[in-house]
Parts: structure tokens; sequence; C-alpha cells
């Protein structure tokens, strides 16, 4: 099976680091193109009584940027055929919107990210791509 893009998504975490890292591996025995992704995902219900909506996601979506650009150049510092990219949605359907627009083949991500205790209790982002990703998906283990 030829393997020509690997997407990872990402949440800036160690974790997905080292889904990164791992992907790099596979991308270089296959000489696949990397592309990593962050999905800046709606703000909670209820947070526009506390905060601007539209200011907070600006803001997040800025640090956001900044954090994709360091992991990016991690990366390309691994292995030159790495770009990425950032998007605005719920994460399960813009990663599976990606996955046929970009024509990916595989998807590499961390069974673990930032929120693991939520993960644990709702099931979380990872669960849902398992679900409904429309091809493979290696979950990496990390500690």
């Amino acid at each position: 099976m030829k393997i020509e893009r690997i997407l990872v998504p990402t949440d800036f975490s160690e974790h997905s680091l080292a889904a990164l890292k791992y992907a790099i591996e596979l991308a270089r025995e296959h000489e696949s193109e990397v592309v990593l992704v962050h999905v800046v995902e709606p703000l909670p219900y209820g947070v526009g009584r506390w905060y601007e909506p539209t200011k907070l996601l600006e803001d997040y979506g800025e640090m956001a940027s900044g954090e994709l650009e360091r992991f990016e150049k991690q990366a390309t510092q691994l292995y030159p055929k790495c770009r990425s990219e950032l998007h605005f949605g719920v994460v399960h359907e813009v990663i599976g919107e990606l996955v046929s627009k970009l024509k990916v083949d595989l998807i590499v991500m961390s069974m673990r990210g930032q929120t693991h205790l939520l993960d644990l209790l709702i099931g979380g982002n990872a669960e849902k791509l398992l679900r409904y990703a429309p091809c493979p998906v290696l979950r990496i283990r990390t500690v």
C-alpha cells in the first residue's frame, strides 16, 4: 500500500508532538507528505456572556497560528515534506473534509491530548475521529 499523504491533527501537546514524530518516520519510509492540522472549535454555549466571542476566537486563532508555525518548523527540520493548516470548525467534521479534499491516506494521532480527563468522560475528539474518519487512523500510545 502506498501512503502518499499523512494527516496529523494536533492540539500542541507533547502527546501530539510524539504522534508527529511517528508520522514523520512513516513518511520517510514511504516518501510521503505530512500535513499538520489544528482546528479551532466553536465556543461552548454561554461563553459570550463573559467575553466577546468573536474577539476570543480571533485571539485563540492567532495563538494557534503561532503554535502551528512552531510545530511546523520543528517538523520541517526533521523532514522537509511537511506543511501545516489551521482551520475553524468541529474537529472530526473538518478532518473528515480534509481527508477527502487532500486525498489523505492515513491519519496519525495521539491517544491523549491536552483534555485527557474530558476525553475519558465524554469521548473526546480522538474517539470521534476514529468513529468517523474516512481513511485508516493510526493512534499512537504515548506515556
